[in-house]
């Protein structure tokens, strides 16, 4: 059965993003050529993995989650990120789990509408599955 969309939040540590209108979990992985001279067809691997994270919510000054995010951009420090697919109840179930360095925050704030905030993380080292 499909997850509503509305459940699946991001965290930072324990807290969540708050007012979170969207997210966006990318996970790739590169690709070795590894074709050589017997054949005409290209032959690949998968080599190393990645995932980067894009979020964007209404910008709330005192959200938690949001000082944290600030704190590890201006101080090169990495955040833990938790993928929950349960972001509206009272215990939230983890997806996966990442450490990651905040590439990019941005504030749009229009004349005459909500102010909003884009996040922009780069997962590094593994990303942990959840539990069973």
């Amino acid at each position: 059965m499909a997850v509503d969309g509305n459940e699946i939040g991001i965290l930072i540590g324990s807290d969540l993003i708050g007012s979170q209108r969207g997210a966006t979990i990318t996970r790739s992985a590169e690709m070795m050529d590894v074709s050589d001279k017997t054949s005409d067809e290209a032959k690949f691997l998968p080599g190393k993995q990645t995932m980067n994270i894009e979020c964007s919510a209404f910008y709330v000054a005192a959200d938690t989650a949001y000082g944290a995010l600030v704190d590890a951009f201006e101080d090169g420090q990495s955040v833990t990120v938790v993928w929950s697919d349960n972001a509206n109840g009272l215990s939230p179930t983890t997806v996966k789990t990442a450490s990651a360095y905040v590439t990019s925050l941005s504030v749009d704030a229009p004349a005459h509408g909500p102010a909003e905030i884009s996040i922009s993380l780069q997962a590094t080292g593994a990303v942990t599955p959840q539990e069973d």
